[in-house]
């Protein structure tokens, strides 16, 4: 009977055809070669220096948005200053798990809210979004894949992305629930949403002490539960969270939650 059933399972699927079919499902969650290196921060680096200095220096594209109440009053100078971490490779931590996830693939529409540089989008390109559909926003832009604008108030029609990454960027807001009440607009339903926050065990005098300003809303987000609840009723399934464990919170570290939503 065994014997029987591995034989007809071999012939639901000729072998002539079976090849052809993985290898253009592969195509789709897999970039070719010579992109799969934007994978690697040192590579994405490099790619994205040369792209900064033509935009700044050559197209002299460099432009930054008025602040806004919603806006932390230090958060465009500290994020200028950030600029020199070009290859974004914190945005793995969104980008990786995102890349699994099965209803996203290469025709997807992404939205990266708050990228700072081309970095965070040359990853997703690396792990096999398309460019064309991949859209950045933030409140400073060198680059013609980064619109200038705010996440209170998105230059976007509602329905539009089938993914939105608020990478290190909710943190920032005065408004939080306003932020994501726009993520939810824009988003479709059943889209994809990836958060990462900073967490970091110093207290907002300690963090003033040594920076001189507090970065972002004092209000800190200290954990993926407040996350969540900013999305309230829309969360619908939790694909990956992260915090540190309690005997890990005396590290800097990140949290992480990435989840579907229902509209």
């Amino acid at each position: 009977m065994l014997q029987k059933l591995i034989k007809s399972g071999k012939r639901l699927m000729p072998t002539w055809f079976k090849r052809p079919y993985w290898y253009l499902l592969d195509l789709v969650r897999n970039p070719p070669l010579p992109l799969q290196f934007l994978r690697v921060d040192s590579f994405r680096g490099w790619v994205a220096g040369i792209r900064f200095l033509y935009f700044t220096k050559v197209e002299r594209r460099f432009r930054a948005l008025e602040s806004s109440p919603d806006i932390g009053k230090n958060t465009i100078s500290h994020n200028i200053t950030g600029l020199a971490d070009l290859s974004s490779p914190r945005s793995s931590l969104l980008v990786r798990p995102l890349s699994v996830i099965e209803k996203l693939n290469g025709h997807s529409n992404i939205l990266s809210i708050g990228p700072r540089t081309e970095g965070e989008l040359l990853n997703l390109v690396g792990h096999g979004f398309d460019r064309k559909r991949i859209r950045g926003v933030d409140l400073i832009s060198y680059s013609p894949w980064v619109d200038l604008g705010d996440m209170h108030d998105l230059p976007y029609d509602d329905n539009s992305f089938d993914a939105v990454i608020l990478g290190w960027a909710l943190g920032y807001s005065q408004n939080q629930k306003k932020a994501t009440s726009e993520v939810i607009r824009v988003a479709r339903d059943g889209a994809v949403v990836a958060v990462g926050i900073e967490y970091n065990p110093l207290s907002n005098e300690e963090i003033i002490e040594w920076l001189g300003y507090l970065p972002g809303n004092e209000k800190r987000i200290t954990s993926v539960d407040q996350i969540l609840r900013f999305f309230e009723d829309h969360v619908d399934h939790v694909y990956f969270n992260h915090e540190h464990k309690p005997s890990e919170r005396t590290q800097v570290g990140s949290l992480i939650a990435i989840f579907s939503i229902t509209k």
